[in-house]
């Protein structure tokens, strides 16, 4: 039987780019090469596609990119190619069966190339595209989890246009509806990027000024007392499982992109130390979210418990969450007796799942005659 090709789409536009690097890396690494043939693709920071040369890179060496050519994808629904093209010559094609994009935040886990592939007709790991979007969104996904009755901590949006024209009304609104200490973020960015946790008005515009930097909306919400950092994966297409939980120990103020990716010293204890009520309600919770935003695939699923009432708070979901070796989301399923090639091939498998189940659906309508 031959082996299915598979496409790592890895790098990307976005503040995250260097984090997909460390992910690709864990996803080829771990890949079944007795099931699929790995056929790696890079996204520079300019937006270009290449072929790269991988072998160096695996062993902690440079990454080669091809940059005399690139990769174009064919909208032709028939037969989903790549193209790779160098001074407008056609130089080859690039067939895939299914693709992983491990990318993380803007033009990666926002819906837009899962756009693409949909057009392209190639099955892709990971949410939908509108699963996608709204999972990136962090305000319009709390407001379809507030919709479901999911509990979620007070918050605001607004776009950045309003605070350069009105910051008063913005921070009568902060005052009136959040308070202190509360946190400052990034709509529509992954791995704490342009996050920013105060405890006073004084440092509210410059946290805002800060976001802004990155994101044309904005988010502010109540930040909760003493709370244990909880994540749960969840693994499936429309019957999706929950892993055991696990706990992020952040040294810092809060688990922010320095705490994740640069420093040691934060603690992840797998599984979290809660009890039987407790762990069934988050794994419940996790399930409902994962339904309630259109997602499929995969998702970690992150809480908030309040450690002085015990509340529990949906804090947000990653439809491409991190896949490093350390990252919570192998990491918990590999506690939860799902290795990581495992969990690589059930992800690739439930892609193929989906793309066949939507194959099923009409896409005309038949005439039936005047009156039926």
């Amino acid at each position: 039987m031959s082996k299915l090709k598979v496409g790592i789409i890895f790098g990307g536009r976005s503040v995250e780019h260097e984090v997909s690097l460390l992910s690709a890396k864990s996803v080829i690494n771990n890949t079944d090469t007795e099931i699929y043939d790995i056929y790696p693709v890079f996204i520079d920071k300019n937006g270009l596609w290449h072929r790269v040369n991988i072998d160096e890179w695996l062993n902690d060496g440079e990454l080669e990119v091809y940059t005399e050519s690139f990769l174009a994808p064919s909208l032709n629904h028939e037969n989903p190619v790549f193209f790779e093209i160098s001074d407008s010559r056609v130089l080859g094609e690039l067939k895939l069966d299914a693709v992983f994009p491990v990318l993380h935040g803007t033009y990666g886990e926002d819906g837009t190339i899962q756009g693409m592939l949909e057009l392209m007709g190639i099955p892709f790991v990971g949410a939908s595209v509108l699963g996608s979007s709204i999972g990136m969104d962090k305000i319009v996904m709390k407001a379809v989890l507030k919709e479901a009755s999911l509990p979620v901590v007070p918050y605001i949006g607004f776009y950045k246009y309003e605070w350069e024209s009105d910051k008063k009304t913005i921070r009568d609104r902060v005052l009136g509806s959040i308070g202190f200490p509360c946190f400052v973020k990034s709509a529509d960015l992954g791995s704490s990027v342009g996050i920013s946790k105060i405890s006073s008005d004084v440092e509210l515009n410059s946290a805002i000024d800060s976001s802004c930097q990155f994101s044309n909306r904005i988010l502010i919400e109540k930040a909760v007392s003493n709370p244990r950092e909880i994540e749960i994966s969840v693994l499936g297409n429309e019957n999706p499982m929950a892993s055991l939980p696990g706990e992020i120990i952040p040294h810092r103020d809060f688990y922010d992109y320095t705490a994740k990716y640069l420093e040691e010293g934060t603690g992840l204890i797998a599984p979290a130390e809660l009890d039987e009520d407790i762990n069934n309600k988050l794994k419940e919770l996790a399930v409902k979210t994962f339904k309630a935003l259109d997602c499929s695939g995969m998702g970690r699923v992150d809480f908030l418990i309040d450690g002085n009432t015990g509340d529990i708070f949906i804090s947000e979901i990653n439809t491409i969450p991190g896949f490093t070796e350390i990252s919570m989301y192998p990491k918990l399923w590999e506690t939860s007796g799902v290795s990581f090639t495992e969990l690589i091939t059930k992800l690739i498998q439930f892609a193929i799942d989906r793309k066949n189940d939507k194959l099923k659906l009409r896409t005309d309508i038949e005439e039936t005659g005047a009156g039926n």
